[in-house]
């Protein structure tokens, strides 16, 4: 039984770039007080504003804004089920994720009040289950979480990456 209401209010574009390896940028968000996400890894995105045309307009501005990354319709890939980001949250919502695929990683222009960092994680590594933990992300829970950086890839973003390499594999 969902809590929540299945209308998205927001986008990300998890971008995987081919070559030289298979890879998908993740981001580092800068730590704010006022974001629920403060610190985490995410893909590029963020909510809906009056003048998107839709949130695949959403997905795209918001990709420019914090990366630099010109992403158009060309791109899409796929366009990926609804998901809830923000369960452990008291207003958790829900997300509208995109695939875009790209040949080589372009150059970055981040957003430097907003994202801290970027990564081009390579899906192997990533499949690698291995190198997984389960971590205490939350007081009292356990998550599964693949050690980035200083920090941990985990929830939202950690689940919409596993359902995009599963279905990957599906495919071929």
């Amino acid at each position: 039984m969902s809590i929540l209401p299945q209308t998205a209010s927001a986008a990300v574009a998890i971008i995987k770039s081919l070559e030289p390896c298979e890879s998908f940028l993740i981001l580092r968000r800068v730590a704010h007080p006022e974001d629920p996400w403060s610190g985490h890894f995410s893909f590029p995105g963020g909510r809906r504003e009056a003048h998107d045309a839709d949130l695949l307009a959403t997905c795209i501005r918001e990709t420019r804004e914090e990366t630099g990354i010109l992403l158009d319709a060309a791109h899409l890939q796929q366009r990926f089920p609804l998901e809830p980001a923000g369960l452990n949250l008291r207003s958790p919502l829900w997300v509208q994720p995109f695939l875009f695929t790209i040949l080589n990683p372009p150059p970055l222009s981040l957003c430097r009040r907003e994202i801290q960092g970027a990564y081009w994680l390579e899906a192997q590594l990533f499949q690698n289950m291995d190198l997984h933990e389960n971590v205490e992300m939350v007081p009292g829970s356990l998550f599964p979480a693949y050690p980035l950086d200083d920090y941990y890839l985990w929830g939202f973003t950690y689940r919409l990456l596993q359902a995009v390499l599963q279905a990957d594999h599906k495919q071929k």
